[in-house]
């Protein structure tokens, strides 16, 4: 499958020392984990999936998360596979090779955070850190069939791990399932296991649906989420149309932010070792210098705009569900997308229900919620309000614990 870069050649050392040591009171004591390999590992290079350098190739210590990963007890298996810099969404590496689907290996795992997802896919982990500014975390989580979460904007420290555009980068989780999620969450974020105490068990919780979400989608998508959807409604949950506007330019606008802060970070490096990059991530990259301030300044208020809509919206219902991505996990190597008629390229395919997100800073979660005709699992996407990380999490585990989806392996499982 491809799915590791490096294997941590220490891990069965660890492992034995933890059985000899008989603590097993850290939350995650042996339970084995990876981590995209944009994550500082210490003992373990970092390549950000690249041959160029980045600013902490010469660093040796354990970016926060996996400080605190290991404080909890965990054992890192490895380093997992990503587009390059983590600035794509196929994970088809120019340096690496693609990382393949477990489902169907012509097909693509999704990005950037491939690896991590077909890892856990194929059981080869229980669960890894993956990083999310445009669906990273929850577009190879559904293209590979688990579940993957976005927290929070800044739940889960971004220190140690190397940017691509800081004020949509999000740190965020893969496992096989949600109850899953939330051990490793909360196991890393204190701030969160707190809210996790005041979550009401007994709150009912009115579901959103917004249009937008739902226009141009594949056939087997469509039906997958609407009888999710039906889950819910069955389970006693109202459902509420709502609208949001803002999401009609948020693709553009995140578009934008992204390529100005990617750009930015790696002007200095674009010029001394450009050679090294992969020329499709280096083409995107330098793309970025086509920008304008004005470009900037247009995307930033509509940023504004779209945090104010998520916030209103949030006040007259709990969660909105929708799908995550249009389509199932097209073959590797393809560039465009059709669907309903109409083509378009597949980053904005693949972006345009998770980016806007990343804009809002909103915690967002995709569980696997069936199968297209061709067998590839498509997913369901749960938001909830800044902070209402629990809500959506309890929400997720309602869902899975009504469905068996989640239950389902691929061939390819070890």
């Amino acid at each position: 499958m491809n799915c590791f870069v490096r294997r941590n050649e220490d891990f069965s050392e660890d492992a034995r020392q933890r059985d000899e040591s008989g603590d097993f009171s850290p939350p995650l004591a042996g339970v084995p984990l990876a981590v995209k390999d944009l994550f500082l590992t210490r003992g373990l290079p970092t390549t950000a999936g690249s041959r160029a350098p980045h600013e902490f190739s010469a660093v040796d210590r354990d970016a926060e998360a996996v400080r605190r990963l290991r404080r909890s007890g965990g054992l890192l298996i490895g380093k997992n596979t990503l587009h390059e810099f983590a600035f794509g969404i196929t994970n088809e590496n120019e340096h690496f090779g693609p990382t393949r689907n477990p489902w169907n290996p012509a097909h693509m795992s999704g990005g950037s955070s491939g690896g991590s997802a077909a890892a856990v896919a194929a059981r080869m982990c229980c669960g890894a850190l993956g990083t999310d500014t445009r669906g990273s975390v929850r577009i190879p989580a559904a293209c590979c069939g688990v579940a993957g979460f976005k927290p929070t904007f800044g739940l889960l420290p971004t220190d140690g791990v190397v940017p691509l555009s800081p004020t949509l980068d999000h740190v965020g989780l893969l496992a096989s399932s949600v109850d899953d999620l939330t051990e490793i969450l909360s196991a890393l974020a204190p701030r969160f296991r707190r809210s996790l105490i005041r979550t009401s068990e007994a709150e009912v919780l009115v579901l959103g649906y917004v249009p937008y979400f739902f226009r141009l989608l594949d056939e087997d998508v469509e039906r997958a989420v609407r009888a999710a959807t039906a889950v819910f409604v069955d389970a006693g949950l109202p459902v509420e149309e709502v609208e949001i506007p803002e999401l009609d330019e948020a693709l553009v606008a995140s578009d934008v932010i992204s390529r100005a802060e990617a750009v930015t970070l790696h002007h200095r490096r674009l010029r001394e070792t450009p050679h090294l990059y992969g020329e499709r991530v280096r083409q995107r990259l330098l793309s970025g210098y086509d920008l304008t301030a004005r470009d900037l300044v247009l995307a930033h208020h509509h940023r504004e705009r779209l945090v104010k809509a998520f916030r209103r919206v949030f006040r007259r219902v709990d969660c909105l569900a929708a799908p995550t991505l249009p389509v199932p996990a097209p073959a590797i190597g393809t560039t465009e997308i059709s669907v309903a008629g109409v083509t378009e390229g597949i980053v904005p395919c693949f972006v345009r229900l998770a980016a806007p997100q990343n804009m809002a800073g909103i915690p967002a979660l995709s569980v696997p919620c069936g199968f297209s005709r061709r067998g590839l699992p498509i997913g369901l996407q749960l938001m909830a309000r800044r902070g209402g990380d629990a809500r959506v999490l309890r929400l997720g585990a309602l869902f899975q614990q009504l469905t068996d989806w989640h239950r389902r392996t691929p061939p390819a499982t070890v």
